[in-house]
């Protein structure tokens, strides 16, 4: 029996030659590990049998994961074959309606400047193709801008193309549309520019909108029955311009209160008023020009009394400031200056700067001995600053009167427009010949 010294150690199996990389060779092992055949005893790769089942299965699965993938990528490939083959198959959206509409103003009532809103009564014609699938279908239509409950009186009638009364019992052949008439009286609310007040143009806009969303209904314009204005019912003529032209304009507005934001069609019908500023001139501008001037004329009170000079002067501001306040309650509180506002202030710093100086030259009089002639100077200018700064605001205020031609013009290409949808040309003749007496009529009223 042979004296066989066993070491745990590799360093010593390999110098003993009883290592299995030392007796078995390389190529061998190359070789079982890229033939087929499993049962095959290698270093690399020892027997199938003894390995677990955990190590089988991993091992087979690496060997068979190309079939499994192209199993797997022709799967897909005919599942999304089938889902293409299901969308080409739904029934393809319809296109959103086209609801065309059509308002008039019947009657015009009071522009409460104040409290920015104005009392009208309207009449809306909703027209839209009759579909017998969906005969109960309504864009239910509503105004906007309304305030408070308004009354509304609604009436629906099946129409031909022209505008003939039909019957869905009889065969008739053709388009039909339903035809909406809806009355509505009340106040609405309009957000009103006074910049250039009194001489400002206001715009009084309906803002009406439909219930159902962008993708089903979408509100345009009346191509063959424009808009219109009765001019004759209009209640505030007195204070108010109303010109016969009428804008329309379609666009998208975002319902963000509801459950979810709801896109929906808005169409806007505006009619254009104009404030007379007569009365403002008369009763503003011309007490405020007074009370400014009168403020030159202390200077006939001698230097060396300042108490006279200030005691007039104080009295004017004071007067100002009051009637200043007066006016400012016929607006509303806007963060901006309008034009009226400006004038009013230009004339109250005006009147404090005199008062202002008359204090300080019956100071240098009485304990510097200046002599009087630089009160001359300084009277004269003031007189300069007076007559340059009503200058201005006379040209501020033709500025903003000459946007009244521009709607002056706005309403001569309206009457074109309506006269050649008359049937002769002597209905569209008298049509703009009466426009035209109308608006040379008014076109001092207008501007005065």
């Amino acid at each position: 029996m042979s004296n066989t010294i066993r070491s745990d150690s590799y360093s010593e199996s390999v110098r003993r030659g009883i290592h299995p990389l030392t007796t078995t060779p390389i190529a061998a092992n190359r070789r079982s590990a890229t033939t087929g055949n499993v049962n095959r005893t290698s270093a690399y790769f020892p027997t199938t049998s003894n390995l677990s089942s955990n190590s089988r299965s991993a091992t087979l699965s690496a060997i068979v994961t190309p079939a499994h993938s192209y199993q797997r990528l022709s799967n897909q490939q005919i599942n999304m074959e089938t889902k293409t083959k299901k969308i080409n198959t739904l029934p393809k959206a319809k296109p959103p309606r086209e609801v065309s509409l059509r308002v008039k103003f019947i009657r015009l009532g009071e522009v409460n400047t104040l409290h920015e809103k104005f009392y009208a009564e309207v009449v809306i014609e909703a027209r839209w193709l009759y579909d017998p699938e969906a005969a109960s279908w309504n864009p239910n239509l509503y105004v906007k801008n309304a305030l408070g409950d308004i009354k509304q009186e609604v009436a629906h009638e099946l129409v031909n193309n022209l505008d003939e009364p039909v019957f869905v019992g009889d065969k008739l052949h053709g388009i039909i549309y339903v035809w909406e008439i809806r009355k509505l009286v009340g106040t609405f609310w309009e957000k009103l520019e006074l910049n250039s007040f009194p001489a400002d143009v206001q715009q009084l806009s309906l803002q009406i909108v439909a219930r159902c969303p962008i993708e089903e209904c979408v509100l345009v314009e009346n191509r063959f029955q424009p808009s219109m204005v009765n001019r004759e019912a209009f209640l505030a003529q007195q204070e108010w311009f109303l010109y016969e032209h009428i804008e329309t304009r379609s666009t998208i507005t975002t319902e963000d209160f509801s459950f979810r934001p709801i896109r929906q069609s808005t169409y806007l019908v505006t009619c254009c008023v104009a404030r007379r500023p007569g009365y403002f001139y008369w009763n503003v501008y011309l007490l405020i020009f007074l009370i400014t001037l009168i403020a030159l004329t202390v200077y006939g009170v001698a230097p060396e009394h300042p108490q006279s000079r200030l005691q007039i002067t104080c009295t004017l501001l004071l007067t100002s400031i009051m009637f200043r306040w007066s006016v400012s309650r016929l607006l509303p509180p806007v963060s901006y200056l309008t034009l009226l506002d400006k004038y009013t202030l230009v004339s109250l710093v005006f009147i404090s700067l005199n008062s202002i100086w008359h204090s300080v030259i019956g100071f240098l009089i009485r304990h510097m001995g200046i002599s009087k002639i630089i009160d001359y100077y300084v009277l004269s200018i003031f007189t300069a600053f007076f007559i340059i700064y009503h200058f201005l605001m006379a040209l501020f205020l033709f500025q903003a009167l000459r946007s009244r031609q521009v709607m002056l013009e706005s309403d001569r290409q309206y009457a074109s427009k309506l006269a050649g949808m008359f049937e002769t040309f002597v209905q569209g003749h008298h049509a703009v010949q009466r426009f035209q007496e109308r608006q040379n009529s008014s076109r001092t009223s207008l501007f005065v």
